[in-house]
């Protein structure tokens, strides 16, 4: 096992694919493709340490390669991404050049996706409204700047692990409702009782858990106008949790959200 995850850490480095998911399973209902955004802030222990910004964004159809931009942005206490529409623009760029090198379409009108899907960790309650207003414009502007007359959909989501929450099956001894640790079964939603009197979210327990009891990713959509179903974008959300490079399993959050979480983490050591 331990030469399987080195194995299957080197093919990234070297630009290999791990595994990949139907392209079909990664597209909206309608057929259109999707640019998967993860983002991502880090804040320094020390009180003269800068926060580290990270944003990362699929480059093919299948979600299987993913781009990765970030820079360094002073302490300030707040959640938000500064110079987002910066690195928005750099991973735009990328993607076109990459489906460019596919030699499929030519012009960048056609190259550039026409829904972009954000998933946005950390994030707390408090800060919902502020992220949204500072950041969603600039995610506009950015694509605005990039291509005149580009105007993508988009969804603006937030995903945390943050929480107290669990779910229980009611029959855990049950194989059929409960794996064998006792936890909910890969896959489950909770979207109702539970969940926020106002807002529009869902818990989702994507990953097993080997010990103890799972605890489910909480998603909430901010903003939407792709104008998914809930169910259309739980199954999305809960297929990239399967698109994780350097694993076999599912993981607790989409794939963009957890590498922008490891880029963070990684730039934050220099």
């Amino acid at each position: 096992q331990y030469c399987a995850n080195l194995a299957m850490k080197i093919n990234l480095k070297l630009g290999g694919i791990n595994s990949i998911l139907p392209e079909n399973k990664l597209r909206l209902p309608n057929g259109e493709d999707v640019l998967f955004l993860g983002a991502d802030v880090t804040h320094p222990t020390s009180k003269d340490g800068r926060s580290i910004c990270a944003v990362v964004g699929s480059l093919d159809n299948q979600a299987a390669r993913f781009i990765t931009k970030y820079h360094a942005q002073e302490r300030n206490g707040k959640e938000e991404i500064v110079n987002i529409d910066k690195l928005i623009k750099e991973i735009l760029e990328e993607y076109c050049e990459h489906q460019r090198k596919k030699g499929v379409k030519k012009d960048v009108a056609s190259l550039l996706p026409p829904c972009i899907i954000m998933y946005r960790d950390g994030v707390s309650e408090s800060q919902f409204e502020r992220v949204l207003r500072l950041e969603l414009p600039k995610i506009k502007e950015a694509c605005a700047k990039f291509q005149a007359g580009y105007k993508p959909k988009i969804t603006f989501a937030v995903v945390g692990k943050r929480h107290h929450t669990r779910i229980f099956p009611e029959n855990p001894k049950n194989n059929k409702e409960a794996d064998r640790n006792g936890n909910c079964l890969v896959g489950t939603v909770v979207d109702k009782k539970i969940t926020h009197p106002t807002l529009n979210d869902f818990y989702l327990q994507s990953h097993y858990a080997n010990q103890g009891t799972a605890r489910p990713s909480h998603y909430t959509i901010l903003y939407d106008d792709i104008n998914l179903t809930i169910d259309e974008f739980q199954d999305l959300s809960n297929t990239l949790c399967y698109n994780f490079q350097r694993t076999t399993s599912s993981v607790s959050i989409p794939a963009p959200t957890y590498y922008a979480h490891l880029t963070c983490a990684r730039a934050k050591m220099y």
